[in-house]
């Protein structure tokens, strides 16, 4: 299991590269890896799910166009369900072109966390990729991650997502290792971080106040499972090989979640046979 911060450094040593969770299953590659299309994978074990591209490093670096178009002819010559993409750099003229072919399989989620002291791209930057993608039809989603307590602007994301015409967003907590993260004193203070344990776990403080905003800029919050998974289409599947192909795939995967292995296992099946 790999929900730690300290385990994933290790994985992503170890180049383990293939991770699921009750999501979806996440395909990662580091800029030192072999390209994707080198990598000898068995494509056919992702029919049927929700691929996440790049779940340890930024999916639209211009160092993995070449992934990202290779991924997309996958997509689109696949039964993938969903290729599902988040990034916190701007899209640019070639990308959008590369995911143009499978724009009805996407689903593209800009993280708008308004710590542009701590990123080095900015908030607005990805709001207007947002707005670009969302006027080229392509299904978009805000995503708030992290949300710090009393340190993320976050009225100012409500604001600006509200003032260009978005009605969805998604937040999630903050992942705190004081030994592992001793960077963040430079620009947080003390106070905002000693409100978080630093054992790892997700902590999501303030969610009455996010909701709060919510409700004043009339944005519906999504969970982002639900979100990825909506309404899904019965392919009436045989289930004795989805059984066999989730073991295969299985077998191939870092479990990177705070649920059990078994119940990761029972996702990965019920998301294809929609049980």
């Amino acid at each position: 299991m790999a929900q730690k911060i300290d385990m994933r450094v290790k994985y992503w040593k170890d180049t383990n590269r293939i991770w699921v969770n009750k999501s979806c299953v996440f395909f990662n590659r580091l800029p030192q890896d072999p390209k994707i299309q080198d990598m000898n994978f068995p494509w056919h074990l992702l029919d049927w799910e929700y691929l996440w591209y790049q779940g340890i490093t930024d999916c639209f670096r211009n160092i993995f166009t070449d992934d990202l178009k290779y991924i997309a002819k996958r997509v689109a010559k696949s039964s993938i369900r969903k290729l599902c993409l988040i990034s916190k750099i701007p899209i640019n003229s070639e990308q959008i072109s590369i995911l143009t072919e499978i724009k009805d399989k996407t689903i593209i989620c800009y993280s708008t966390t308004w710590l542009d002291d701590l990123e080095q791209t900015t908030t607005m930057s990805r709001i207007e990729s947002l707005v670009t993608l969302r006027d080229l039809w392509f299904d978009v989603l805000p995503v708030m991650h992290p949300y710090i307590h009393w340190y993320t602007k976050a009225e100012e994301v409500f604001r600006q997502l509200k003032k260009y015409g978005f009605d969805k967003i998604n937040w999630k907590g903050f992942r705190y290792n004081k030994e592992n993260m001793k960077w963040l004193n430079e620009s947080i203070p003390n106070n905002v971080l000693n409100q978080y344990n630093s054992d790892e776990e997700e902590n999501l403080l303030g969610i009455n106040y996010l909701a709060e905003l919510a409700k004043k800029y009339n944005l519906q919050y999504y969970d982002l499972k639900e979100y990825l998974h909506k309404n899904p289409i019965d392919l009436l599947l045989d289930e004795k090989k989805v059984l066999n192909q989730v073991d295969e795939l299985l077998k191939m995967c870092v479990f990177s979640s705070s649920s059990s292995q078994n119940s990761v296992k029972e996702n990965c099946i019920s998301r294809r046979l929609w049980i």
